[in-house]
Formats: structure tokens, C-alpha cells, sequence
């Protein structure tokens, strides 16, 4: 049994647009965390580690904007339904269900974070 850290069409989103990140000729770079200094106050030490970005910014702001046909700053279902994965998981990314993902929406999907 998988552990579930991210529900599965989250996980079918992301590979849809690593294929347009992969398409556009960028790698998926993997960002690495900075050491993390020894806690001084028991809360801290219970607080747990920030997650940490599957994908560079500049990467997904070029899978954004390939998506974003019309460069309104947002990509509408019409413009996600070329790309099977997006156009699949449209509804559980558009979380504010304005019937468009946000620059903000496409990289929480992207990355696997849950929106602030």
C-alpha cells in the first residue's frame, strides 16, 4: 500500500506538467534545503520541516505561460484541455473555483503544497 502524502490526481497532474516542462526542453530541477539550525526552543523542535519545491520557479513559470495561449495571467479550461493530466485534475487544482487556474493554483498543484 502507497502511503498517501498527496492524493493521486495530484500526483497525475504533476507528471502531465513535467511532460510540458520536459516539452519546452527545461529539466525539472530539484531544489535542495539549506541546513537547518539546531532548534533552541522545544516548540521548534516540534515544528516540522518546511516542504520543499519539486520545481524551480522559472521552470513553472514557462509551463505556465506555454498553457496560458492568451497570456491573461491565468489558464482557463478551454487552454488546460490540450494537456490530458491538467485538463483531467482541472477542478481539484481550481480551488477557488473560478473556472481558471492561477499562477498561484498551478504551483501548489505543481509542487504538492497545500495553498496558504
Amino acid at each position: 500500500m502507497r502511503p498517501s502524502c498527496a492524493p493521486a490526481w495530484l500526483s497525475r497532474f504533476g507528471i502531465s506538467a513535467a511532460a510540458i516542462l520536459l516539452s519546452l526542453g527545461v529539466h525539472a530541477q530539484q531544489t535542495t534545503q539549506a541546513p537547518v539550525a539546531e532548534p533552541s526552543t522545544p516548540a521548534a523542535a516540534a515544528s516540522a520541516p518546511a516542504p520543499v519545491a519539486r520545481y524551480a520557479a522559472a521552470d513553472l513559470e514557462r509551463a505556465f505561460s506555454f498553457m496560458d495561449g492568451n497570456h491573461d495571467g491565468r489558464v482557463s479550461r478551454d487552454e488546460a484541455s490540450g494537456f490530458r493530466g491538467v485538463a483531467r485534475h482541472f477542478d481539484q487544482a481550481d480551488t477557488n473555483a473560478d473556472g481558471f487556474l492561477s499562477r498561484e493554483e498551478f504551483d501548489t498543484a505543481m509542487n504538492f503544497v497545500k495553498a496558504k
